[in-house]
């Protein structure tokens, strides 16, 4: 009889130590690995997104790479209108020749120096 109760004995103690081990397991994956998990999951999709819409052409602003290039272009054509009227009024006032201003500026080629020298003799 005495067997048989060392036998139960240490099968329930070995029972009772699986259930506990396997309880802390338990907890430490939902305190700890689940909301680690979660809020990964949540930056990847926010990032897939964000992938996708910049593939797909569209900002944050809802703003897409046709919004751009069609804002580019008014306002180019902007700066054109404004550069003929002020040729006109150059003309207009006998100053000197702007076509040879802006072929000085081309020259410059982004040098402020060179173009402030154009603008002072021009």
């Amino acid at each position: 009889m005495e067997i048989l109760r060392n036998l139960l004995g240490n099968l329930s103690s070995g029972v009772i130590r699986l259930a506990v081990t396997v309880g802390i397991l338990a907890a430490i994956y939902l305190l700890l690995l689940r909301p680690i998990l979660n809020s990964t999951e949540k930056i990847s999709r926010e990032t897939n997104q964000s992938i996708e819409q910049s593939i797909n052409g569209v900002g944050p602003n809802g703003a897409g790479i046709e919004d751009v290039s069609k804002t580019l272009r008014e306002v180019n054509r902007r700066v054109q209108r404004e550069i003929r009227k002020s040729f006109h009024v150059a003309k207009a006032h006998g100053v000197a020749n702007p076509t040879k201003l802006v072929k000085c500026i081309q020259r410059a080629e982004g040098n402020v120096h060179k173009i402030q020298r154009c603008t002072v003799k021009f």
